[in-house]
Order: C-alpha cells, then structure tokens, then sequence
C-alpha cells in the first residue's frame, strides 16, 4: 500500500532506525521539498531523483471534498441578449373604485357669442283671452268749432233735486238803508226795574179789578230759543270751517255737497283704516250716490292705489251695511262681485275704474276719510 504525504514539519520526526526489519527509502531533496515515503517491498527498485526512473504507484482512494473557498469577484456584465417573442395580453384586471371628486378648476373664459339662429316656424295663433276690465272714463277733449244753431227742442223732464251746497261766506255789513215807516205798536216788554221810593201820597179810592197780564218767563224762554238758535247756527258754520281746514290740509281732497274726502297717503288694514279715521273726527268714506262714488274714484286714479270703503257684511254674510248699521242705500259692484271668495271676502274696495269688490279685511288699502 503506497501513501503520499506531504510533510514538510514532521519530517524530523522519522527516522532510519524506525524502519527497521523492512525496506524504505527516504530521499531528502530539499530543505523545503516534500519527502517521499514508500511503505512496502519495493518491486523496481529505489526511486530515482525526482521520481522519474520509478514506477507509478496505485491511484488511491478520492479523498473528501474540501471546503468551499471563498466567493470570487463579481465579472463585467456580459452582453443584452436578443429580445424575446412579445408576450400574450393579460386579462383586463376589475374596475377600481370611483375616485374622490377634484376641486373645481377656476372658471374658463367666456367663448365667443355664436350667430343668431333661423327664425323658427310661426306658432299658432292663441284663443282670444278674456275681455278685460273697462277703462277709466277719457279726459274732456277740446272744445270743437260752434256748430250752427239747431232747432229748438222739447222741454226736458225736470232732473233731480241737486245736493244742497255748502254754506256761503258772510257778506259786508251793508249801507243803512233809509227809515221805514213807524211799524205796529208791538208787544210789551219786560218789567223795569223798581225806582227810587217817592214821598208816600193819600190813599186813592178801590178802583175795578184789571185782567190778569202775561208772565215775564215766556220772555226769558223766547230769549234762550233764539240763543239756542244762534248756537246751532254757530256750530253749522264752525262744522264748514273744519271741513274746508282739511281739505287744506289734504290737496287731493274732494269736495262733493256736505261732504269732504281725503286722504293722507297711509295704508293698512280696514280696522287700522277705520281708527285712524275715527281719531282724525271722521270716518271711512262711504258713497251714497254715483257723484260722491266718482269723487272717491278720482282720488283712486289719482294714487293709483284700490281704498276700502266703510261698508262691510261682518255682521251677516252677503247683507252689506255701513258702519252704524244702517243698510247700504247705492253700490257700483263689478260684473260677478261680490262672490266673497274663500269665505273670507267681509269689506269693500274700489278700483281705478269705481267698480266695487268684496276682499279681506286684514289685506292693506288706501286711506280714505270723509268729514
């Protein structure tokens, strides 16, 4: 059996004498070379210098495999390789969710005004809409040329009694006429009062019983009539000076017989109205004839605003009555009115037009009061 075994340090620690009784041959080259040791009967000999002249021995056993050594350096990359066949498309993956919504981008500019379209088709024509109000009463037109005298007509039929008119101012204190003839002895006047006391005279016969005179107290009453009268005289004329005061007070007033209609403008509710009225000594107008009704028109046309009326059915649904309960002696209602719509319809306005129309107390109107 034929062993190699490189020892360059334990060569010292062999010896001749330890192989005695067999024979070996120990070849020392070098210093530093590696001893050659040959266990068993040599068949050709000693070897020669450097092994050359001997013989091959037996290969021996493949010893284990040593360990791994350490990792060498990383080489240069080496060259792109062709590129490969394109790979089929993939599937398409599943929707994402919706996105949060972005904030809104700042407003873009105008875009420039396109031209004006085709005129489309005629419509058809509309039914006829419903007739509409009648129109206030036109203003008197000029005064046209004098036409030639006509014949003579019938006499008319009397037209009716007029409103009395208001009082006239007082006239001047006229000139002092000339003196009339003496008029009858009129009748007694009063009892003077008594004289001074005279001298007491003689007693005077028993003369006949006189007839019974008249009292002085139907004097004293006469007196108070006529007083009474002046008063109320007084009063008539104090009651005409206030009137005319107010309607100073109110230029758009009107003045129609004895009675005066103003307003100052305000507007609210008819009980708000009908106080308002009350504190100025007045009250709601109410026209009792076509006259006093186009004067209350007139100052409707002239704010262009409806006014109520003192004219109500509160107390009984349909029987219109003025404010002390009397019932109503004239109207002018519009064609279908009053209708009291929604059954809330208690007082009375008046249009531009001097119709009249049931509508809701609580609504606001024109002020109108008469004095």
């Amino acid at each position: 059996m034929l062993v190699l075994l490189t020892l360059s340090v334990l060569i010292s620690q062999f010896s001749p004498a330890s192989f005695q009784g067999s024979p070996q041959v120990i070849q020392n080259l070098d210093r530093n070379a590696c001893s050659l040791v040959v266990c068993g009967p040599a068949e050709k000999g000693l070897p020669g210098i450097n092994g050359r002249d001997g013989v091959q021995g037996p290969k021996g056993d493949k010893g284990e495999q040593g360990l791994a050594g350490p990792r060498g350096i990383l080489g240069p990359p080496g060259k792109m390789g062709p590129a490969g066949p394109q790979g089929e498309k993939g599937t398409q993956g599943e929707q994402g969710p919706k996105g949060d919504a972005g904030s809104m981008g700042p407003r873009g500019i105008r875009g420039l005004q396109g031209p004006p379209g085709s005129v489309g088709p005629s419509g058809a024509q509309g039914n006829n809409g419903p007739q509409g109000e009648k129109g206030i009463k036109g203003e008197t037109g000029s005064k046209g040329a004098t036409g030639a005298q006509g014949p003579k007509g019938d006499t008319g039929v009397a037209g009716p009694k007029g409103d009395r008119g208001p009082v006239g101012e007082k006239g001047a204190k006229g000139d002092v006429g000339e003196r009339g003839l003496q008029g009858a002895t009129g009748t007694q006047g009063p009892v003077g009062k008594p004289g001074s006391p005279g001298s007491k005279g003689d007693k005077g016969s028993v003369g006949d019983k006189g007839t019974k005179g008249d009292s002085g107290l139907s004097e004293v009453n006469l007196m108070k009539k006529q007083v009474s009268d002046l008063e109320g005289q007084l009063r008539a004329l104090q009651a005409s000076f206030s009137k005319y005061q107010k309607v100073a007070a109110f230029p758009g007033g009107r003045i129609v017989g004895n009675k005066v209609f103003v307003t100052s403008g305000y507007e609210g509710t008819f009980d708000d109205l009908k106080q308002k009225c009350l504190q100025a000594g007045g009250q709601l107008a109410a026209p009792k004839n076509a006259v006093e009704n186009t004067a209350v028109q007139q100052i409707v046309v002239q704010h262009n605003k409806s006014v109520f009326l003192g004219v109500t059915d509160i107390q009984t649904e349909g029987k219109f009555r003025y404010l002390n309960g009397d019932a109503i002696v004239y109207s002018n209602w519009l064609q279908g009115e009053p209708n009291n719509e929604k059954g809330r319809e208690n007082c009375v306005e008046v249009y531009v037009n001097g119709k009249w129309n049931d509508r809701a107390c609580g609504e606001k109107r024109l002020i109108l009061c008469e004095f």
